[in-house]
This record gives C-alpha cells, sequence and structure tokens, in this order.
C-alpha cells in the first residue's frame, strides 16, 4: 500500500504528528510525508492512501491547506482513500472548531473515498513573553498518532490469505 500524507504546521506539532502517522501506515507500506507548500495541483506520487491534517485556527482550516485543497485538480483524489486530521486544543470541538472536520468535507467534494470521520490530536496552548503563543502536543498524541496510522493501513489492507498448510 502506498500512502500519502500531507500537512500544513506552524510550530511543528501537526508535521510530528504526520510523521508519527506516516510511520505507522509504514507498518503496510510505504509512506511518505509532504508539506501543503510542496503539493502543486496533482499528488505528488501515487497513493491508495491520502491523509491530510493541519492546525485548527479561526475554528477552520489555515490558508495554507485551503489553499492546497482549492490548488488540487478536479481529478486528483478521485476514487482515492482519504481521511483529515487535525491538531487544536482539548476544548469541546463547538467551541475549538476543527480543522479537520473542514478538510474532510473538501476531501468529499473532490471525489476522495472518506474512510472514517476525521481524527483529532491535542495540543496544550500556553501565551509566551511579550504575548507570543506557543503550543506543544499533549503527552502521549504522538504515540496515538502511529497507532491510528496503523489502524487505517489496518483497515485498508485487505486479509491475509489463509495459511497454504492448512489446505494440505
Amino acid at each position: 500500500m502506498n500512502s500519502i500524507v500531507i500537512y500544513a504546521s506552524h510550530f511543528g506539532n501537526t508535521r510530528a504528528i504526520a510523521e508519527a502517522i506516516a510511520k505507522g501506515l509504514r507498518s503496510r507500506g510505504a509512506a511518505r510525508v509532504f508539506a501543503a507548500e510542496e503539493v502543486g495541483s496533482a499528488l505528488p506520487a501515487k497513493a491508495d492512501l491520502v491523509v491530510i491534517g493541519g492546525p485548527t485556527e479561526a475554528h477552520g482550516m489555515t490558508p495554507p491547506l485551503a489553499e492546497l485543497l482549492t490548488r488540487l485538480g478536479p481529478d486528483a483524489l478521485r476514487d482515492i482513500a482519504a481521511i483529515g486530521f487535525d491538531t487544536r486544543l482539548r476544548w469541546p470541538r463547538w467551541l475549538s472548531g476543527s480543522a479537520g472536520a473542514g478538510i474532510t468535507e473538501k476531501l468529499h467534494q473532490a471525489g476522495a473515498l472518506v474512510i472514517a470521520p476525521a481524527e483529532s490530536f491535542f495540543i496544550k496552548g500556553a501565551m509566551g513573553t511579550g504575548g507570543s503563543k506557543t503550543a506543544t502536543l499533549q503527552d502521549g498524541e504522538l504515540e496515538r498518532a502511529a497507532a491510528w496510522g496503523a489502524s487505517l493501513a489496518d483497515r485498508l489492507e485487505p486479509a491475509a490469505p489463509a495459511a497454504l498448510g492448512s489446505l494440505r
């Protein structure tokens, strides 16, 4: 199985989640990771699964992700399994919003075969000196992302064939 994980990131948290998802996907095949800005109007490689994610900002997607999903041609994702994810504060979704939900809707509109609802990975934010914002992943989120990636691979991987020994 060939997978592509595409991400946008402000503080590096979503990139780290994307890398962890790819690590989990590699349990069943190749997985490549690309920043949203690196992707043109077509996917950069053949893929059986495309995973796209980014931080939730102002209740939705960041401009780089919105631009990516607009830039991809109308058939770039047709009939390809896909799913969205986001990083956000662990607030109720109605309060924080979800970039993943918007990504999933755009994937569906692009003809992708959306395989599950978007997944959220959680950060903890803080105000730094001079009003600068910083954010870090909550404990355990990288491991959860890798496990989620492996579960996506398992979902798409055909069942293992019966052992030949049992046919003899």
